[in-house]
Formats: C-alpha cells, sequence, structure tokens
C-alpha cells in the first residue's frame, strides 16, 4: 500500500480555492484504496512536461466542490501535486 504525501503546492491551493480540508479528507478516503494501490487506474495527463502526471476527479461529494487533483507516484508513494475546481457548465 502507497503512502499519500501532499506537496505544498497542493496544499497551497487548496487552501486558496477555501476547501474544507475535513471535508476533502472524507472525500479522498473513498478512493485511497484505489488512489494507493491501483494508481494507473486514473487516466494519464499528455503534454504536462511531467511525466507520470495523472488526474483523479472528485465529483459529487457534499461540502467539496467538484476537484480535478493531479498527482503522481512510485511504488512506495503517491504524491499530490496540484488541484483545480472543475468548471461545470
Amino acid at each position: 500500500m502507497r503512502t499519500i504525501v501532499e506537496e505544498r503546492d497542493y496544499k497551497n491551493q487548496i487552501q486558496a480555492l477555501r476547501v474544507d480540508w475535513k471535508r476533502l479528507d472524507e472525500a479522498l478516503r473513498q478512493v485511497a484504496t484505489a488512489l494507493c494501490q491501483i494508481p494507473d487506474l486514473f487516466p494519464a495527463v499528455p503534454n504536462t512536461g511531467e511525466p507520470g502526471l495523472r488526474r483523479l476527479k472528485l465529483v459529487g461529494y457534499s461540502g467539496v466542490p467538484p476537484l480535478s487533483i493531479f498527482f503522481s507516484y512510485t511504488t512506495t508513494e503517491v504524491h499530490l501535486h496540484w488541484a483545480e475546481i472543475i468548471d461545470q457548465e
């Protein structure tokens, strides 16, 4: 099982987006098993200059705006790099 590591940019963006940490942690817990055990289940993000970058979409969690969370992983860790609110037009 991989450990989730929240990078500084990720933490800063979550604070800037004013996302409730407690609600976000609850939402992430629901997908943590997949994120840590089979991170390649989530789609790769092409043309970013960041090899191995992938995206997790969190949509439909009460108290958390729809988010794209960008991450990479190793054999022991999942690194959360940054987050963006998904524009729902």
